[in-house]
């Protein structure tokens, strides 16, 4: 692992005194056939160590706990279903965001939290992303299609709706619009599923604090009309393609 701490983001201000576990540092100094035999399982077996991509930190409120487990991003690689198991059998709560399809099975102590948000949004807020952080060529209705890395948006929602009575009590969706209008009743749903609690007298940051925070991760925290950049042919393809799930997750283009 080689990700400087400080350049994580989302990291709350009650996380204190971040670093590595220095017993795994020392185990990645090793030398000879045992770190050789490490880049072996990683490269051909595909064997990834769960402990080097956990962080260690403090919390510096109540009840004040010390050695608090953190998984750091971009461990997708490492999430292999061992992996997986093992750390939904730790005390710890460990949160991964993910884009990604769901995994065909999910284990004792794994829970799903689903933001969904309406797809006229989803589309237009991804082809501004691609287009500033990617340059991408990708137009506006390449996205519609699917024809990108993540795919199409209605077959991505099926997918979540297949694995959901698997999941049953375990899984809890919620739309990205409900959050942002309560942000209580969020946190309280959340807790009634996967039991963590939350400080429900915490001040939740504005927009114009988070933008000033990461002035090029948000935009303008207005209100837009849902289909401003949308063509007649845009919304009639939308329809077309994803007009089935959307009347499934009660959206609707007017």
């Amino acid at each position: 692992v080689n990700k400087p701490l400080n350049r994580i983001t989302g990291v709350p201000e009650y996380f204190t005194n971040w670093r590595y576990n220095q017993e795994v540092l020392e185990n990645q100094k090793s030398t000879g056939w045992k770190l050789w035999w490490s880049k072996l399982n990683q490269k051909v077996l595909k064997l990834y160590s769960l402990e080097d991509w956990i962080a260690l930190y403090d919390l510096n409120i109540p009840p004040h706990t010390k050695n608090c487990r953190y998984l750091l991003p971009g461990c997708l690689k490492i999430l292999t279903p061992e992996n997986r198991q093992q750390l939904a059998q730790e005390p710890t709560y460990f949160f991964v965001k993910t884009h990604h399809l769901p995994y065909p099975e999910y284990f004792e102590g794994e829970y799903v939290l689903q933001i969904i948000r309406h797809p006229a949004q989803v589309f237009t807020s991804y082809h501004n992303f691609i287009k500033k952080y990617y340059q991408s060529p990708k137009s506006l209705k390449d996205v519609i299609h699917g024809n990108i890395p993540y795919g199409s948006w209605s077959e991505w929602h099926l997918a979540w709706e297949e694995i959901s009575p698997q999941l049953k009590e375990k899984f809890l969706r919620l739309k990205f619009k409900d959050v942002v209008f309560n942000q209580l009743k969020a946190c309280e749903e959340i807790k009634n599923v996967i039991g963590l609690d939350y400080k429900a007298n915490k001040k939740i940051p504005s927009f114009d604090e988070l933008k000033k925070k990461s002035p090029n991760y948000y935009r303008s925290g207005q209100k837009r009309e849902l289909l401003k950049d949308y063509s007649e042919n845009d919304v009639n393809l939308i329809e077309k393609l994803h007009g089935y799930v959307m009347g499934e997750l009660n959206y609707r283009l007017d």
